[in-house]
């Protein structure tokens, strides 16, 4: 009843309706409206019947004869002083002289030649009057407290506001206005209320409802919903800029503001909620559908843009309708209906009280009236969003005050009264100095002029002035925009989450933790991940300290922010086998603790002018734009930082600006431009043209800095090219030239630069060559990289953090507060546990349809495992994958922007112009074929059709034992960080397991295992020789290749489960009621045709924009020995009903018998590559019902062929002979180029730049396949004779070293570490292995280990013929497909062409002989 109650409580919603006075208001410009009205504040008000100006905008429009009108237009506007020339007249004739610019406004610099809103500004006499038409206050969600209804700031004097502070600066002596000086007479009790006349603190003060919440004047910690229950009158005293009350304490003078702040995605968060739930199935409509809001008194609320926005806004603008709180979890439905949700059971037990008369495997309890959302079981998604912190807190609450990196207030207040969070200069600014442990000033200086005696200078919590600022650094805005760890303003920064791994010595406690239920809920009550409870960074005196290692950090450097209590570490230059460079891209093979130090030291001025030139130091790869000291707000200016008003799903559709809109086209410089316009006698505009310009863009020329000097300005000096440059907005003598692109091509300029032009200019020949070169109009609007194809980012990007899995287990025993709406304290709960970051990926695809569709950065964002333990700690399911809305995996990517613009060294300074992989942008062979054919893996990543590499093998490995059936091998520990059992990783973090381990001489303990056959068929002579040749788990199900058994499915969704005692079935309900075989006559081999699991059952919405799901999707593929290629209709086995679980073969295929003896089956894109008795076979299963031969490779080319493994262009087939290098550029028809001699050779696995074969007697066989054509063994790893029966070998990775699963015959199952932080290069993209063994596993009753089942393919976004299978979080985002894929290799005529980063490479290039003199000019 007290759910119900709850949720009736919840869903008490108000509205916030915000309406303008007439439609054609919304026309105007946020800009423009605030200008306005605060020219209208701050001026005396003028009469009615003056005119306007005669020139002015508004002179005839519906206001102009409004006060505002008449104020507008006599606000005259210049840049300062320049040498100017207009165009075509000698600068020595022209004086120096002032260039008119158009008006504009920023941040309360009145810049506005004439309002157009009808009604605009303030009526009358009614002080509330605008914040009322505006819908801000004066309503039932934020109502005016009647004892301010008739306080006019505006007309306020000084003496007033005097009398509103004499009994506040009685204690405060020394606090400091908020305002400017002289801007504007209002006293503290205008905005904190209280009692000014009172000097007795009991008095003076407003007091908390909930007063042990609110120790002292600090900002809490982790108080969260606290604010939702506390009186408006306390919120107020406490923080006036918070949003439940900004509308009296700023409404009056910044209405606007307190508007789009309300509304804005930092305020309502809708882009994570709506790509979480949508990503992972909670929701089938991919536009956002709830955000986060709240009323003067603590409701949720729904939120509305107001107009409603039409059907292009919503689609080609991201405009949302309106957005609905989070609905509470206990009434959610599972995005995913796993094996726990399914019908059936007999009665209700209480809860938490186990059920003795149970029976393994027949749960008696049933599901809840409400259906599939029950009491104990519902989404865990929703859990998530409701108790974990992810992007929390919004700005509807204070900051968690908890950590450095962490110290905020909430509203207004959040972002524009400054705290310290880093110590850093670059992110920090002029803040630096103070620190990062929040706390406040303790003396004056040259920002700092008023000292609070009453404030604590060594408590956190506190801002380090009572000053509004609007000069934010950059260590301001990552308070918010950290999450996740890959997130924008940590690359920006140079920075990603720590791995848990690397330099992991000094990260945990020599002696293992021992957690009590207390000390875990602590831990990860500052840190959502688990790991960090066993780490030492738990600890937050140790974390805000943890960069007083870096001193002693052999690998990495950590940065000195941690919010959410996570450590984040540098990122350097690195080629593509890990060697980390210098600024020359020359390597460093052995670099110091000290080299690293110097890497991240912060720019000098120098540096930020001319760039960094470290010698024998490795670049730091922060952005270009921040090393040379651009904060955030120097290109997120007014409204992107506040809104528009609109509510937006994604980021990026509520931005305004882009790269072209500062740098200019190739076609023409902005220089050129304005030139243009004031030739034609025009006004001169630089206009913004994101997705969120308001129309005709704002006016780049008119936006000022908070030193009162134009951001932008045109400087223009007798005898040298006119400059654009930008000025900070954070520091007040720093500015920078802003590099136009067109200059760039232009090879008589100064800023030419060779590889800028042929990136400009680039297309295909009519000889089918790459050509570059020119600069007409016709020469730039033919390249290949035009603008309305692909982004800036697509090149300009150094590296893209990734984050492959994130694991999520729900707790129902565990008792934990929401942190949103009411903030009950209910049982379940969801941490949030990282698994594998790299940023050594960087792949293409299509952005969404908001930004163009144009080709940009991906990345692995949000790849969710989920895990549920109910109340009696039995873990129901465990690390199951999801699927999305629309029935593409819940592995999911994304579209970004990476925010890692990099420069180069240039040519005159580079080595070697030609090497790969080297440049701090994208080059030719980055994303295009290399002649020096060495970068097959590259490619395969770069078009996320997945290296193999970042494979997630999990808790439990599972190996096929031929009569004796399969195992289950638990292989990592339980808890977090889940490390493989006898790894590095297991040594620091769990040193006691890891000895114990040691002691059992390296062998693992506890598996799960089958026989592999169903119960009946002990009963039946027919069917007794089980076996299982090979296998494939995915989901809740492991499929099987049974030899004379046929296929068989196995449900393994309690495998985690202790209190079933059979943890694998072949019926979850019963051997009748389900059908989980399909009779065949000797099965040897099955495949999926991805380990990511697409639903092909599933109705599509169009609004969601999806790519269809291919039919290939909706089978399961076995060979068989006698029958050739099988079929099996699967779909079913996604949908959750258990009714509907009665497997049939679908097909069989085997034409004039040419699949006989099929032993394995591998599908590559829509063919499936059969090994059988013909060779190689090659069937196209397009239209999987009608499958056909397309090619066979025969004996005279493979001599009995095993396995086969496809990477883009070349597969690799093993045979007696060893391997055979395929060219499968297409699919269709490969064909044999290189043959790798290798005795033995059996199962096969590509991960990136190495293939890893079971070579039976010889053990593990590694072969170096960077370049397929001189593919060779590297090394062959025995363990010193211990591996020598090895049959088959699957790749997983954990945090960021790599594992080799190798079936090992008689042996059993080897777990061999390949990659550790100690080898060389780990963090590159193609790390040499150096294999050890850590772990093995003897089969029980001398079972021989055949076949190890692949792990998820966590980097596979698309298949090798260009059907997606993983989802996207924007809508229209999509990877590439075949037709633009094969646009970026391959001619018309189906052959491949080459490319090189030496962009003079006459083998490869044609260009203007002209231009051959380039390269040496510059070494000149």
């Amino acid at each position: 009843m007290n759910g119900l109650m709850n949720c009736r409580r919840i869903f008490q919603l108000t509205f916030l309706v915000c309406l303008a006075s007439s439609s054609a208001g919304w026309a105007q410009s946020p800009q423009e409206r605030i200008a306005t009205l605060r020219d209208f504040l701050k001026s005396s008000r003028p009469s009615e019947s003056d005119p306007p100006a005669a020139n002015s905008p508004v002179a005839n429009s519906p206001v102009a004869n409004s006060p505002v009108a008449q104020v507008a237009a006599t606000d005259s506007i210049a840049t300062s002083v320049v040498t100017a020339a207009p165009p075509n007249i000698p600068p020595e004739n022209i004086p120096a002289q002032k260039i008119p610019f158009p008006s504009g406004s920023y941040h309360g610099k009145p810049r506005v030649a004439g309002a157009s809103e009808p009604g605009i500004g303030r009526r009358g006499e009614d002080p509330w009057d605008l914040a009322r038409r505006l819908g801000i206050a004066d309503n039932a969600s934020y109502p005016i407290p009647e004892d301010l209804r008739f306080d006019d700031l505006a007309r306020q004097t000084a003496a007033d506001a005097h009398a509103k502070s004499v009994g506040c600066i009685h204690c405060h002596t020394d606090v400091g206005h908020m305002h400017p000086v002289n801007s504007i007479q209002i006293g503290c009790t205008d905005c904190h209320g209280g009692d000014a006349t009172a000097t007795d603190i009991r008095t003076a003060h407003v007091w908390p409802q909930y007063g042990p919440a609110w120790k002292d004047s600090a900002n809490p910690v982790r108080s969260y919903t606290i604010l939702n229950h506390e009186s408006p009158e306390f919120i107020r005293f406490m923080n006036p800029g918070d949003l439940r009350v900004a509308h009296i304490a700023c409404g009056q003078c910044h209405p606007n503001e307190v508007l789009q702040l309300r509304k804005s995605m930092m305020t309502n968060g809708c882009m994570l909620w709506g790509a979480a739930l949508y990503n992972n199935g909670a929701t089938g409509n991919k536009r956002a559908e709830h955000g986060e809001s709240y009323s003067m008194n603590g409701k949720p609320q729904i939120m509305q843009t107001v107009p409603p926005p039409t059907e292009y806004e919503m689609r080609h603008k991201g405009v949302l309708a309106s957005l609905n709180p989070l609905i509470p979890y206990q009434v959610s439905q599972p995005g995913n209906v796993l094996r726990i949700f399914e019908r059936g059971g007999r009665f209700r037990p209480e809860i938490g009280i186990p059920e003795r008369l149970e029976e393994p495997g027949r749960p008696r309890e049933r599901l809840s009236l409400r259906g599939l959302g029950t009491e104990n079981r519902t989404d865990p998604v929703y859990i998530g969003l409701a108790k974990t912190r992810l992007l929390d807190p919004t700005l509807n609450f204070l900051g968690t005050n908890d950590h450095p990196g962490d110290y905020r207030s909430s509203g207004c207040s959040a972002c524009h009264v400054l705290y310290a969070n880093d110590r850093s200069p670059t992110a920090s600014g002029f803040l630096a100095k103070y620190g990062n442990n929040g706390t406040a000033a303790a003396e004056r200086d040259e920002w700092v002029k008023y000292i609070d005696p009453t404030i604590r200078k060594d408590q956190p919590g506190h801002p380090i002035q009572h000053k509004f600022e609007l000069r934010m650094p950059t260590s301001q805005c990552m308070v918010c925009h950290i999450h996740p760890g890959t997130n924008v303003l940590n690359s920006y920064l140079g920075y990603m989450w720590w791995d848990n791994e690397t330099d992991g010595e000094l990260m945990y406690p020599e002696e293992q933790k021992h957690l009590t239920a207390e000390e875990y809920m602590r831990a990860t009550e500052h840190n959502p991940n688990e790991a960090a409870a066993r780490g030492h960074w738990s600890d937050p005196e140790f974390l805000a300290n943890v960069s007083d290692l870096n001193p002693h950090l052999r690998h990495t450097q950590f940065a000195d922010f941690h919010g959410h209590g996570w450590v984040y570490r540098a990122v350097f230059k690195k080629n593509r086998h890990g060697t980390l460079l210098d600024w020359k891209n020359d390597p460093l093979p052995d670099v110091s603790t000290e080299q690293l130090q110097e890497a991240v030291k912060p720019s000098t001025p120098t540096e930020q002018q001319v760039g960094r030139c470290r010698p024998d130091a490795p670049v730091h790869m922060q952005d270009i734009h921040m090393e040379k000291g651009m904060h955030c707000v120097d290109c997120h200016f007014y409204q992107d930082s506040h809104g528009n008003t609109k509510l937006y799903g994604e980021v990026r559709a509520a931005i305004e600006i882009q790269c072209i809109d500062c740098h200019g086209t190739a076609e023409e410089s902005l220089v050129e431009k304005v030139d243009k316009q004031l030739e034609a006698g025009e006004v001169a505009r630089l206009p913004t043209s994101g997705p969120a310009a308001p129309q005709g863009g704002t006016n780049l020329l008119t936006l000022s800095t908070t030193f009162d000097k134009p951001r932008f300005e045109i400087l223009r000096e007798p005898g040298k090219p006119p400059r654009l440059i930008q000025r900070s907005t954070v520091e007040p003598d720093l500015y920078w030239e802003v590099k136009q692109t067109a200059d760039t091509v232009r090879p008589d300029h100064p800023d030419y630069n060779a590889r800028s032009h042929a990136a400009k200019t680039v297309r295909m020949g009519a000889d089918g060559r790459p050509t570059w070169g020119g600069t007409t109009k016709d020469d730039l609007l033919a390249c290949a990289h035009r603008n309305e194809n692909m982004s800036c980012i697509a090149c300009h990007s150094s590296w893209n953090p990734s984050c492959f899995g994130c694991h999520l287990p729900q707790r129902a025993n565990i008792k934990s507060p929401e942190l949103h709406n009411d903030g009950d304290v209910t049982r379940n709960r969801t941490s949030y546990n990282f698994q594998t970051l790299r940023d050594d990926v960087f792949m293409l695809a299509r952005d969404g349809t908001v930004t163009g569709n144009r080709i940009g950065p991906a990345r692995s964002s949000c790849a969710i495992h989920v895990t549920s333990y109910n109340a009696n700690r039995e873990a129901i399911y465990t690390q199951q994958q999801t699927i999305s809305g629309d029935g593409l995996s819940g592995i999911a990517f994304s579209t970004n922007v990476p925010h890692t613009v990099r420069g180069g060294a240039g040519l005159i300074n580079e080595t070697d112009p030609g090497h790969g992989g080297v440049y701090e942008t994208k080059s030719c062979t980055d994303c295009h074929l290399s002649a020096a054919n060495d970068n097959n893996a590259i490619m395969t990543q770069l078009l996320m059709q997945g290296t193999g590499y970042t494979n997630f093998i999990g808790k439990y490995c599972y190996v096929a034992a031929g009569e004796h059936g399969f195992e289950a091998v638990v292989v990592t520990e339980n808890t977090e960080p889940q490390a493989v059992i006898g790894s590095s990783l297991h040594q620091l973090a769990y040193p006691e397991n890891y000895e114990e381990h040691l002691e059992h001489d390296r062998e693992l303990e506890h598996s799960h295992e089958h026989p592999g056959r169903d119960i009946l068929e002990t009963l039946s002579l027919r069917y007794r020789k089980p076996e299982i040749l090979d296998l494939q788990h995915r989901g809740e199900y492991v499929y099987a290749a049974c030899g004379e058994g046929g296929f068989r499915v196995f449900d393994i969704a309690f495998i985690d489960h202790k209190a079933f005692s059979e943890r694998i079935t072949t019926a979850p309900v019963s051997p009748l009621g389900q059908r989980f075989y399909v009779r065949t006559k000797h099965a040897t081999g099955v495949a999926a045709p991805s380990t990511i699991a697409p639903d092909p059952t599933r109705k599509q919405d169009p609004a969601n924009e999806e790519s269809a799901i291919h039919p290939l999707y909706a089978y399961i593929y076995v060979s068989d020995k006698e029958e050739g290629l099988i079929l099996v209709g699967a779909g079913t086995l996604l949908d959750g009903n258990p009714l509907n679980n009665f497997l049939e073969r679908a097909l069989t295929f085997n034409p004039d018998g040419i699949l006989d003896g099929a032993e394995s089956i591998s599908i590559v894109g829509t063919y499936a590559y059969i090994c059988c008795e013909a060779g190689l076979v090659v069937v196209d299963l397009d239209d999987p019902t009608q499958p056909k031969v397309t090619s066979v490779i025969g004996h005279e080319e493979l001599e009995h062929p095993h396995r086969v493994a496809v990477q883009f262009r070349y597969g690799f087939v093993t045979d007696k002979e060893g391997v055979k290098v395929l060219d499968c550029t297409d699919l269709s028809h490969p064909h044999v180029v290189h043959h790798v001699p290798l005795e033995d050779a059996h199962g096969i696995y590509v991960a990136r730049t190495y293939a890893y074969v079971a070579a039976g007697k010889h053990g593990l066989a590694i072969l170096d396949v960077e370049n397929p054509l001189r593919a060779y063994v590297d090394q062959i790893y025995d363990a010193n004779g211990c591996i020598n029966d090895a049959h088959d070998v699957q790749l997983g990775i954990t945090n960021v070293s790599q594992f080799a699963y190798v079936a090992d015959g008689k042996n059993g199952l080897r777990v061999i570490q390949l990659t550790s932080p100690e080898v060389h290069g780990n963090d590159g993209f193609s790390p040499r292995p150096q294999p050890y063994l850590v772990a093995s596993y003897k089969l029980p009753k001398n079972g021989h280990a055949l076949a190890i089942s692949r792990g998820i393919d966590r980097d596979r976004a698309v298949d090798e013929s260009g059907n997606q299978i993983a989802v996207f979080g924007r809508i229209g985002a999509r990877p590439l497909n075949k037709t633009e894929a094969e646009k970026m290799y391959r001619r018309p005529d189906g052959t491949p062409w080459f490319t090189s980063d030496d962009i003079f490479d006459e083998k490869v290039f044609d260009f203007p002989e002209d231009l051959g003199g380039v390269r040496f000019r510059i070494s000149d």
